[in-house]
């Protein structure tokens, strides 16, 4: 009964750990700016200076790069060099400032720069990169949230909310396909070729890539199948060429292996030209 009760404690200790290890764990590294910047805030790489940061807004998105946290809250920290050094998280959870400039905020929903320096909202149609996923609702209420006016891209002022929520921390590239490809290309695959390639992907080389990934597997499934089939075929009938029969597996497996090799290489020439 010990032994059940010490077994069935471990196993309880490791699924919790297994369970809180993806929410807590994040990758920070010590970066240099000039001025200091709030916890929370999205940055941007320095174009002017390396190994230096400064706080993202809609002229420098395209070096969008995490989120400011406090040195101690993040799982992992590298030190860098450099005066005014801030903690900046690439990878992992982090709690983000956000509006609600692009409308409320969904679990789910990808967070990218506002009109509001340092701080995320909502992507819209406009959006080329995002920082994260959201992990909860931001409806602009709640403990902590302030209250700003800014200007909308007719000129008009509107107050918009803002709070801190936990984002999903992967900075990539984003291609809106409301209302344009959703015939074609789902959003998240979209975002996953443009990621792959560096650069916004047309929604065709997708497809072309995609086909060629479907012929490639089913010729390396019907490959493998038939070898497989004929060499238990053959070891049946004759048990002493299993060797000889085996062997010949094994350069069959080899042939698929360079036929998927080969398909990813073309696939990311599709995408990337």
């Amino acid at each position: 009964m010990r032994l059940r009760s010490r077994i069935g404690l471990i196993a309880a200790v490791m699924l919790a750990l297994s369970i809180s290890a993806p929410a807590l764990a994040s990758l920070s590294q010590g970066f240099a700016t000039k001025t200091p910047i709030a916890s929370g805030s999205l940055v941007s790489l320095d174009a002017k200076s390396s190994g230096s940061v400064l706080v993202a807004d809609l002229n420098n998105i395209n070096n969008l790069f995490g989120v400011v946290v406090p040195p101690a809250s993040a799982s992992i920290s590298l030190s860098g060099s450099g005066s005014g050094q801030v903690q900046v998280v690439t990878s992992g959870t982090a709690s983000v400032l956000v509006s609600t400039a692009g409308g409320d905020i969904k679990v789910g929903d990808y967070i990218t720069v506002s009109a509001i320096a340092g701080v995320g909202q909502k992507v819209t149609d406009s959006s080329s990169k995002v920082v994260g996923t959201a992990q909860t609702d931001f409806n602009g209420s709640g403990e902590g949230v302030t209250k700003r006016s800014i200007e909308d891209a007719s000129g008009k002022k509107k107050e918009v909310a803002i709070g801190q929520i936990p984002v999903v921390i992967g900075v990539s590239t984003y291609t809106s396909t409301d209302g344009k490809q959703n015939y074609v290309v789902p959003n998240w695959l979209q975002n996953l070729s443009n990621t792959l390639a560096g650069k916004d992907v047309s929604p065709i080389r997708i497809v072309i890539a995609g086909i060629i990934l479907f012929i490639a597997l089913t010729s390396v499934t019907v490959l493998l199948y038939s070898a497989v089939r004929n060499s238990i075929i053959s070891i049946g009938r004759n048990p002493l060429s299993k060797s000889s029969v085996l062997g010949g597996l094994m350069q069959v497996i080899g042939i698929a292996g360079g036929i998927m090799l080969l398909t990813a290489g073309a696939i990311y020439m599709v995408i990337s030209r």
